[in-house]
């Protein structure tokens, strides 16, 4: 690649910092600079572009902000591994769907599963009587063996008790509710936070204690409007980002 064709336009309107970023942002997915290799310094970019250090470092902490780009100490500004862009439509997609169809190879790991009583919260949200028997599953997901994800689910065990009998580290939870209509998942609501990765997060999700973990609880329900699933997710907040489209009809 001919670094002399990229240029900034300093009479453009466009903030000069603004096109650095477009630059080294072009640089970055077109892997001119690989994943853990590092990008040239301050000053080597100032000299480049012929732009001051200051319209540099702003540039340069806008990707660091935006995770394409970490700093560390003693070695300088390296390309980080990117984000999984996880897409929220109103179409349900399952997590192996959306891995494939963003070329990622997904695995899953089965930490539990086994028919459980239910706490009085846990009955609630799936409207069922305090200690209810209910179906307890905990896995871990994998995206390029890389672990992403641990999702701890609870469904009403008198509808979902087909379950058992299928090797859910093989199979998508969603197409196989899928198999039945009163199980069959139509309506999902999620509600988000952010939180600090715990000391299960760090062996499980091989993450820093105390780094970011996006949090979230999932509802689905079938065409009834009867709660099938309860799920709590943990992301690691590194690896992944989210984009959410809402139709307006």
């Amino acid at each position: 690649m001919d670094k002399q064709t990229k240029t900034i336009d300093k009479l453009a309107p466009i903030p000069m910092f603004y096109q650095l970023k477009q630059i080294l942002l072009s640089d970055i997915e077109s892997n001119f600079y690989p994943v853990g290799t590092m990008i040239p310094t301050e000053l080597e970019l100032s000299n480049m572009y012929n732009i001051s250090r200051t319209t540099v470092r702003q540039a340069v902490l806008d990707l660091v902000r935006e995770g394409y780009l970490t700093r560390q100490k003693g070695k300088g500004t390296i390309v980080a591994k990117q984000k999984l862009h996880h897409v929220f439509v109103q179409q349900i997609e399952s997590f192996n769907s959306e891995m494939q169809r963003l070329g990622k190879i997904p695995t899953t790991e089965i930490l539990g599963f086994k028919k459980i009583k239910a706490t009085s919260y846990i009955a609630q949200v799936l409207n069922l009587a305090n200690g209810a028997d209910i179906l307890y599953m905990h896995r871990r997901r994998m995206v390029d063996g890389e672990p992403i994800v641990t999702i701890i689910t609870y469904l009403p065990f008198e509808r979902c008790s087909f379950l058992i009998k299928y090797k859910m580290e093989k199979e998508s939870l969603y197409d196989l509710l899928s198999l039945n209509l009163d199980t069959r998942i139509v309506q999902v609501t999620r509600r988000i936070e952010v939180t600090e990765a715990n000391e299960q997060d760090m062996k499980l999700l091989d993450i820093k204690k105390g780094k970011p973990i996006q949090l979230f609880y999932t509802v689905g329900k079938n065409k009834e409007g009867v709660p099938i699933e309860y799920s709590i997710a943990r992301y690691r907040g590194d690896r992944s980002s989210f984009n959410v489209t809402i139709r307006m009809e």
